[in-house]
């Protein structure tokens, strides 16, 4: 009796140790076709190449990426190959889509750093670019001019949707932050001074947007210390910013929505360009 115990325990530790061995051998076989951490490898669902498109005197990079299937992705980046921030594309809402724009703001102009795409499907599956990948920023195209609106002080807005979307966002030289109104269509503007009067050879309203194709705004006028008006000009988005040239001295200065697509009409960043 004693005997036939031992032998069927040995028999059920036996079966056990089968068992176990086909498991590893299942789930190892996987794991190698998917790398050793099962991460896969981005290319499977990349379509057609990833495109940056540099702007504000290359402190900001739109990174244009296609998937399929729909993926959430983010964009882990850096100076040093550790790497440090992170970005993703705010149009997500919180689901996958297929056509990403992800915005990088507060970079260097002249300047590599390293990234690394990530995405996921919605069956969890990770897919990410191999190894470290790189860009570099161009130098200011004009580095005689600057943009004196960074840090402007806003003395008026139409309305502001809440303090996320605060007017200040479109000073803040962050192209990822952006001030939104409370649906004012073509009736949103924004007065900012520039606390001392500049020479001003260009400006550019870089229009927020909502993927249901509201908030767009077309073409903005701008009024220079309360009494010259200049426009309309095509506003421009982060991909082309769209400096419309001018030649004025100001330093109270009124940025005016004249066509949209209505909505929560507003600015990633209202830009003035100055060579002083």
């Amino acid at each position: 009796m004693v005997h036939n115990r031992g032998r069927r325990r040995a028999a059920r530790a036996i079966a056990g140790i089968a068992a176990l061995c086909c498991l590893l051998l299942t789930y190892g076989g996987d794991a190698a076709a998917k790398g050793t951490d099962g991460i896969r490898p981005f290319k499977l669902v990349e379509v057609g190449k990833t495109v940056f498109h540099f702007a504000a005197g290359g402190r900001s990079v739109s990174v244009q990426v296609d998937t399929s299937p729909p993926t959430v992705c983010a964009i882990a980046y850096g100076k040093k190959p550790s790497l440090g921030s992170i970005a993703d594309d705010p149009n997500m809402g919180g689901t996958a889509i297929s056509q990403h724009t992800i915005v990088l703001s507060g970079l260097s102009p002249g300047t590599t750093y390293f990234y690394k795409l990530t995405a996921t499907d919605a069956r969890a599956a990770v897919f990410q670019t191999p190894g470290l990948a790189s860009f570099t920023t161009p130098r200011q195209a004009a580095s005689h001019e600057r943009d004196v609106a960074i840090g402007a002080k806003v003395v008026a807005v139409s309305s502001q949707w809440s303090s996320a979307y605060k007017a200040e966002n479109a000073v803040d030289g962050n192209l990822s932050s952006q001030w939104a109104s409370n649906n004012d269509g073509n009736h949103a503007w924004i007065t900012i001074d520039l606390r001392r009067a500049y020479k001003v050879n260009g400006v550019a309203f870089i229009t927020r947007q909502m993927t249901d194709g509201s908030a767009i705004t077309k073409t903005f006028a701008v009024v220079v210390d309360g009494h010259r008006r200049y426009g309309p000009f095509p506003a421009g988005n982060g991909l082309d910013p769209r400096v419309a040239r001018v030649s004025f001295t100001a330093r109270l200065i009124r940025f005016e929505v004249v066509t949209s697509t209505g909505g929560n009409t507003g600015a990633t960043e209202v830009e003035v360009f100055s060579p002083s």
